[in-house]
């Protein structure tokens, strides 16, 4: 779906489809304009799009193929003033330094995240103490992907998440979508 024939064509309903949810998470991380921030997870773009505008520097990472292109093709201007990276990459391998992050964001992509576990740790590890992993997530993906029901998933996510140093699981129903996503906030505490 990602990768295939018609991820062009996903890459496309995603960026119409995902802005609005792009655009609260923003507003959920409300980044500084020294922050670093990674986006996990970007699809067509259009959320590294609106958040470089607001911070120092972002690193954009999608496993597919096709969505790293057209994130690259969305964001070229900034990629060439050396304010975006884009990575094709997963949640699991951030490629930067321990703490180097100001913050995390990720829409309607945790729930694919494989291994959850690993992927929380490395997010962790990038995060300074104090930081934030925001995400908004669309109630019928966490339960297509996970086979669990949302609550069912956040208490296996806040269960997870407290091992690796990312503590305080907050939640609520997310304004985009019509309510039908969850906004979940984690912040990296001092050490493991």
């Amino acid at each position: 779906m990602f990768d295939g024939p018609g991820a062009r064509v996903t890459a496309k309903v995603m960026a119409r489809r995902n802005l609005d949810a792009e655009r609260e998470a923003i507003e959920m991380l409300d980044p500084r304009p020294t922050d670093r921030v990674v986006a996990i997870g970007v699809g067509a773009g259009v959320g590294v799009e609106l958040l470089e505008r607001r911070v120092a520097w972002v690193l954009a990472v999608d496993p597919s193929r096709v969505m790293v292109d057209e994130t690259t093709r969305r964001n070229r201007e900034a990629i060439g003033a050396g304010r975006v990276v884009v990575a094709r990459s997963t949640a699991a391998r951030l490629g930067v330094a321990d703490g180097a992050l100001d913050g995390a964001i990720a829409v309607n992509s945790i729930q694919m995240w494989e291994p959850l576990a690993d992927s929380l740790a490395e997010v962790a590890r990038v995060l300074r103490p104090g930081a934030r992993l925001v995400t908004l997530t669309h109630d019928w993906a966490i339960e297509r992907s996970t086979g669990q029901s949302v609550d069912g998933w956040l208490e296996h996510l806040d269960g997870l998440a407290a091992t690796v140093g990312l503590r305080g699981l907050r939640s609520w129903r997310a304004s985009a979508e019509g309510g039908r996503s969850v906004a979940v906030e984690l912040t990296r505490t001092g050490g493991r």
